[in-house]
C-alpha cells in the first residue's frame, strides 16, 4: 500500500474524531499519532470540557501520549490532524520532535469558515525551527470541510460558561 493510501485513511480517521468533538460540543478538531503505519493514540479538542484554552487536539495528543509513555521525543512518528495545526500546536510538534505532519484543511480555509484572522501556517512555523519536519496537506480538504457544516464558531469563554452552567444544573 502507498503512503497516499495511509495518509487518506488516517486523515479520514482524524476527521471522524473532529466530528466526535463537534458532537460533544467541542470545536471540531481531531488528531491521531501513527508509528510504523499503526495508530498509537487518538485525541480531539477538549478546550470546553477541561476549561483549558490550550487543550487543542494536537497539543492534547502529544501531552497525553508522552505522559502516558514517559517519553519526550516522538521522532519517527506522524501526526495526522483534521486541520492544519495552529501556532501553539506547531510549537508542541517541534518540541516533541514529531517527524511528519499531515493535515486535512488548510489554515486559510479554516479562517474563511470561522471568520478568524490570518495566521502563520504550520509549514511556515515548522520550517523555521531547526530540524525540518515534513508537512503534508491539505489532503481530502473538501471532505474534511464537511465537518464544519452547520457548525457555529463562538467564543470559547461563552461556551465554557454554558458548559459549566449545564454541569451545575445536573
Amino acid at each position: 500500500m502507498t503512503q497516499q493510501y495511509f495518509d487518506e485513511k488516517y486523515i479520514r480517521r482524524a476527521n471522524a474524531l473532529a466530528q466526535k468533538a463537534k458532537n460533544k460540543g467541542e470545536d471540531p478538531f481531531g488528531a491521531l499519532l501513527v508509528k510504523d503505519n499503526e495508530i498509537v493514540f487518538e485525541s480531539h479538542d477538549g478546550c470546553i470540557e477541561f476549561c483549558d484554552p490550550t487543550f487543542h487536539a494536537e497539543k492534547r495528543l502529544i501531552s497525553e501520549y508522552c505522559r502516558l509513555h514517559k517519553i519526550i521525543s516522538l521522532e519517527g512518528y506522524t501526526l495526522y490532524s483534521s486541520t492544519e495545526p495552529c501556532s501553539m500546536c506547531s510549537g508542541a510538534i517541534h518540541w516533541s520532535k514529531i517527524s511528519r505532519v499531515v493535515f486535512g484543511v488548510r489554515q486559510e480555509k479554516l479562517n474563511e469558515k470561522s471568520g478568524g484572522i490570518k495566521k502563520f501556517t504550520a509549514k511556515q512555523i515548522l520550517h523555521q525551527c531547526g530540524k525540518p519536519i515534513e508537512v503534508v496537506g491539505p489532503i481530502l480538504e473538501e471532505e474534511c470541510l464537511q465537518t464544519f457544516s452547520g457548525y457555529k464558531f463562538r467564543m470559547k469563554k461563552e461556551r465554557i460558561k454554558e458548559h459549566l452552567d449545564n454541569k451545575r444544573e445536573l
